[in-house]
């Protein structure tokens, strides 16, 4: 019989017209089929309408490139404005950059993004927020800090005083009003910059939205961020501007008591987007409809957070917990945007076929490799995958290296340690263990072997000397100071020794079984992620 929306068809005329002939027993029996089909049927029915099946991992999208031309054969050989040429400025109309940085970053990095990433905006179609208002690469830096409300200086609280974080910035605008403020005398630089740092979200994606109101989107970038625009706009073109969309790499956020529920904020390193339907939630103000005029009751949008910023040291963070209490959830894309930079990416079957947007920490050298070899690798039907990213890499050559880290993304779970006298037992260790692809051997004097079963580049990293704090044998040593109060046997003070443990940084590539890996996963679609924060890997 044929079915239709889970139902079971009825049987055709024919068949009814012979069914009084039948005799009575068959013709309960038959009634007693056909039932049970029917309630089976409608049981099934019910768990699909009450229990749907979760959707797919990937959705297929047919993208374009908006460059023109796609790709430069020889883009090495060609200067920046050449390879700007073929970039669709006319998208900046629709899509927003913005570039958030700090006066007291490394100059070598701020280059670096305005020689690639930043490269061919036009001055006026980038939006570059700092604490300092200077000019960079044709592009006049907006100081975002400076039109604060007053309360932004004060310390809160009963103890009152002055907020440290803006003596420094103070401290800064007076030297540079001067004349006088350098690279070394810049008060915030360094860790006083970073704390800085975090007052520029809120008041960067205000400011954009006053200075380019209603764009689809709002991509927020930073400088050691490496963004692949034409990626960016594939991306971006199948999805609706007017959706509150908040997208980036997930970070676990605050707890909503009320709601009991967990949230989650986009990280700000490798970017996140936010769309103007999120926008126009995000700066909504209620007001009272009194026929003397409407006011707004809720404070304005830089002091209705105010007191978690000075609390908060991530300024993304908070953030992310305004925009979930405007009714923006985030919407995790993890690896479209990755927190790890490329020669700390693991190179896994998972990832393997997967667009990237961005990467997070690059080194200059990188951002800049790697913004004119995505000129001679992107195809106007295709976006750049992982596994193109795995040719910028020179992974595993050559097979091994001293003094060097493969080890640097995040590590394996238990069970994949293994402890041996020397490197070469340590090879003979991932070659006798089926998925291993790299290993890393930490010295003799650890005698750990860690076995991967991904590829990565990792990065150069010397020989050290650890000291470690060790309880003595004996009495007062060994014991567990929460239990004893901090005490050993008999009320005696625990006692410690420190030891010192040399670390050796020595990394191997087993290079016939990379290259036969890298034949078996081949490509046909591109694996375009549905929104998830659980997904990490």
């Amino acid at each position: 019989m044929k079915r239709a929306l889970g139902f079971l068809s009825p049987p055709p005329r024919g068949v009814l017209r012979y069914l009084p002939l039948l005799n009575k027993r068959l013709e309960r029996t038959i009634a007693v089929i056909v039932g049970c089909h029917l309630l089976v049927a409608l049981l099934l029915w019910h768990r699909h309408r009450s229990d749907p099946s979760p959707p797919p991992a990937f959705y297929p999208f047919e993208t374009t490139s908006a460059f023109n031309p796609v790709a430069h054969h020889d883009a090495h050989n060609k200067n920046t404005s050449e390879l700007c040429a073929s970039f669709p400025n006319h998208l900046t109309q629709r899509i927003q950059p913005v570039l958030k940085m700090g006066h007291g970053e490394n100059r070598a990095m701020v280059n670096a993004q305005f020689g690639s990433v930043s490269a061919c905006f036009a001055p006026g179609e980038l939006l570059v927020f700092s604490d300092l208002d200077e000019t960079l690469h044709g592009h006049r830096t907006v100081d975002v800090l400076a039109n604060l409300p007053r309360a932004y200086r004060d310390a809160g609280g009963d103890a009152g005083g002055t907020n440290p974080d803006y003596d420094n910035y103070e401290a800064m605008a007076a030297l540079a009003r001067d004349g006088k403020l350098t690279p070394d005398n810049d008060p915030a630089r360094g860790k006083n910059g970073w704390r800085l740092d975090k007052y520029k979200f809120l008041a960067g994606v205000e400011r954009a939205w006053l200075a380019r109101p209603g764009r689809d989107f709002y991509v927020f970038y930073e400088s050691d961020t490496y963004v692949s625009w034409d990626n960016m706009f594939r991306f971006l073109s199948a999805l609706d501007p007017d959706a509150p969309l908040y997208m980036g790499s997930p970070s676990p956020g605050r707890h909503d008591e009320e709601r009991d529920k967990d949230t989650w904020f986009a990280n700000g390193g490798p970017g996140f987007v936010l769309s103007r339907g999120a926008m126009e939630k995000l700066f909504l103000r209620r007001a009272s409809s009194t026929a003397a005029g409407a006011r707004f009751t809720d404070p304005p949008f830089m002091l209705r957070w105010l007191d978690l910023l000075r609390s908060d040291p991530c300024g993304d963070s908070v953030l992310g917990w305004a925009l979930w209490h405007a009714g923006v959830p985030l919407s995790g894309f993890f690896p479209l945007f990755n927190t790890y930079p490329a020669h700390a990416l693991p190179f896994t079957s998972r990832l393997w076929c997967q667009p990237f947007l961005t990467m997070h920490k690059l080194r200059p050298e990188d951002m800049t490799g790697l913004w004119r070899w995505e000129h001679e690798r992107r195809t106007l039907g295709r976006p750049l995958l992982y596994v193109d990213l795995y040719e910028f890499l020179p992974v595993a050559t050559p097979d091994v290296r001293a003094d060097w880290d493969n080890t640097n993304w995040d590590r394996l779970g238990p069970g994949r340690d293994v402890h041996v006298g020397t490197l070469h037992e340590c090879r003979e260790a991932c070659e006798a263990t089926a998925d291993c692809l790299q290993y890393h051997w930490q010295g003799e004097h650890m005698r750990k072997c860690v076995l991967q079963p991904f590829i990565n580049l990792g990065a150069a990293k010397s020989a050290e000397t650890v000291q470690r704090k060790v309880p003595l044998d004996g009495p007062g040593g060994g014991r567990d100071k929460k239990k004893d109060g901090g005490k050993g046997a008999e009320g005696e003070q625990q006692q410690f020794r420190m030891v010192e443990e040399r670390f050796n940084y020595t990394s191997g590539w087993l290079r016939p079984r990379i290259d036969r890996w890298v034949r078996e996963h081949e490509c046909t679609d591109p694996g375009w992620v549905y929104p998830s924060i659980e997904r990490h890997y």
